[in-house]
């Protein structure tokens, strides 16, 4: 080409080896790819599912059986892991939960680690069965929430002659996607933080402290009573709740009257007799635990029958509504990622707009 050819005509095969070229200076066409990594509406990779309570529960008593005393009431629970995020041993793409197992009269080591965590007492008889969370003893009883935040101390004691088995729930895959994971053993020649028991109930049990106290814009060691929430559900029974869930009430940190952890929202709902709640989707994912009675949730258009200690997962923006098929009220706790996405000014959710907010069924769930 000599100086005086200002524009020269660009055929597909020099167009091919300016692709070819880019590829080995590990370049991409915009041009090429927009569509794959700037989509029209949210691509989500994984699936709703759904988890028996009496499928878990046996795997989890005979892991019981075998799994070994010494490291047993630590590490003996199991991942809910959806069969779309096998590699990330998650739930959701931001979420894992899991059941645990401590048997009677065994305790766990102190540790403490990134990611936020809760527990949920799935079957507890109460007594001396506590997590103790930077010192201070949170008492389990069915069906209690429990709150170690990131970077807390926590153990487990089971000081009862009953076995006792907790829902799980972590933010462990957002923490691993953002590369921020850690852990951290106690070391016996060191002591951990010490609070004595009842510490966190007497300073934020009726209010919180204004300009004194520790960590007043932080997240607490918690425990919620189920009797206390279930009494506020019961209370609230004749409002009109929810159109898309219900009489439901989210589990807030009292000292910023903010979300249950930062990354986490954990709620309880009521759902009445015969009650069945309109459609809608939203830009967070939420994964559900069932506490009383039986029903069915519908997603995009399938149906998920679940009944008491199932656990079932919503992805994000999938159309979901729910419905209590018993004779009795139908009471759901759910944790789900919206902190994170209403921080980062991404939450979004609509409703669905059509057949008076009800999705027509076109299938059932099926397990894989």
């Amino acid at each position: 080409m000599n100086g005086t050819n200002a524009n020269p005509v660009f055929r597909a095969d020099t167009l091919d080896r300016l692709h070819e070229d880019m590829e080995k200076a590990r370049l991409v066409p915009t041009w090429k790819y927009v569509s794959e990594f700037v989509s029209a509406k949210p691509k989500v990779t994984y699936r709703p599912y759904l988890w028996r309570w009496n499928e878990v529960l046996q795997y989890l008593h005979r892991a019981g059986e075998l799994i070994t005393p010494e490291r047993g009431a630590e590490r003996r629970s199991m991942e809910h892991t959806n069969p779309d995020l096998r590699a990330q041993y998650a739930t959701s793409h931001t979420i894992a939960t899991a059941v645990q197992l401590v048997k009677a009269g065994e305790s766990a080591p102190s540790h403490r680690h990134m990611a936020g965590a809760i527990r949920f007492a799935a079957s507890s008889r109460g007594g001396r069965v506590f997590t103790r969370v930077d010192g201070e003893a949170l008492t389990m009883e069915e069906n209690d929430l429990l709150l170690t935040p990131s970077s807390m101390w926590h153990e487990h004691v089971n000081d009862t002659e009953h076995d006792i088995v907790w829902l799980d729930a972590l933010d462990y895959p957002l923490v691993n996607l953002l590369q921020a994971s850690w852990f951290e053993p106690s070391d016996p020649a060191k002591p951990v933080s010490t609070y004595a028991d009842g510490y966190t109930a007497a300073r934020l049990g009726h209010g919180r402290p204004v300009g004194w106290g520790d960590n007043p814009t932080g997240t607490p060691r918690m425990r919620y009573a189920w009797s206390d929430m279930h009494a506020a559900l019961e209370r609230l029974s004749g409002e009109d709740g929810s159109p898309y869930d219900g009489v439901i009430l989210e589990y807030v940190n009292p000292l910023t009257s903010g979300s249950t952890l930062p990354t986490m929202s954990c709620r309880a709902q009521l759902l009445r007799p015969g009650e069945r709640t309109r459609a809608h989707r939203s830009l967070s994912s939420t994964i559900y635990f069932v506490i009383e009675g039986e029903g069915s949730s519908i997603i995009d258009g399938v149906r998920f029958d679940w009944a008491k200690g199932d656990v079932f997962v919503v992805p994000n923006w999938h159309w979901h509504e729910h419905e209590n098929r018993g004779a009795r009220g139908a009471f759901l706790f759910s944790v789900t990622d919206q902190p994170v996405m209403e921080k980062l000014a991404m939450f979004r959710e609509e409703a669905y707009p059509d057949g008076d907010g009800r999705q027509a069924i076109v299938g059932s769930f099926q397990p894989v």
